[in-house]
């Protein structure tokens, strides 16, 4: 969840247009290959990530985000990636190829001329390392920021914690903090060894 799912959580937070907040709530299954207790694997020796998950993540507008390792036989059929679903049709998007029938429309309907510039907001480079190197010139943010990231990744870590815990989690996006759950809450950071605390 936390290497490829960063890569779709990112596009899912980006098209429903929550790079600045996230979900208020998740509730998913996990199976892990040995048993957990208090979120912690109870075996030290064996691999112990989730080897299969269904995580609901709900936006405060209502949007569902299913971050799952795979779907139930006879409802999407799709690679690695993103299934978008609408009220005007679904479309797939992964790092290589995106497909469906709003992507077919464009071609009777095509976008805009300056589209493609609008969503890259004018930066030269499609790339993420030219607009990196670009951005470290012009000072701009870059088309992929931290910030954006930053609350992709957090949903990433909030719905490993719900299956590690096994129970819903509520949250708070704009104080990114853990409602009703203090347990939850402290998996947000590790214990810090003394003598190497960072202190704001």
């Amino acid at each position: 969840m936390t290497d490829w799912g960063a890569h779709h959580v990112d596009i899912a937070h980006w098209a429903v247009g929550a790079d600045e907040t996230g979900p208020v709530s998740f509730e998913g299954t996990a199976d892990f290959p040995v048993a957990y207790e208090d979120g912690y694997p109870t075996a030290d020796d064996q691999y112990n990530t989730a080897t299969s998950f269904n995580i609901k993540c709900k936006f405060e507008n209502g949007v569902e985000l299913v971050i799952a390792d795979k779907i139930k036989e006879g409802e999407f059929n799709f690679d690695n990636g993103l299934q978008i679903i609408g009220d005007k049709g679904n479309f797939f998007v992964n790092r290589s190829k995106i497909e469906g029938k709003p992507v077919l429309e464009l071609n009777d309907n095509p976008l805009p001329e300056d589209a493609i510039a609008k969503v890259y907001k004018g930066k030269k480079h499609g790339d993420h390392m030219g607009n990196f190197f670009e951005c470290i010139k012009t000072r701009e943010q870059p088309i992929s920021d931290v910030f954006s990231h930053h609350r992709a990744m957090t949903t990433c870590h909030l719905a490993n914690i719900c299956i590690r815990l096994g129970r819903p989690i509520k949250w708070d996006p704009m104080n990114e903090q853990v409602v009703g759950d203090e347990e939850a809450n402290r998996w947000q950071k590790r214990e810090q060894r003394k003598g190497f605390e960072i202190t704001v």
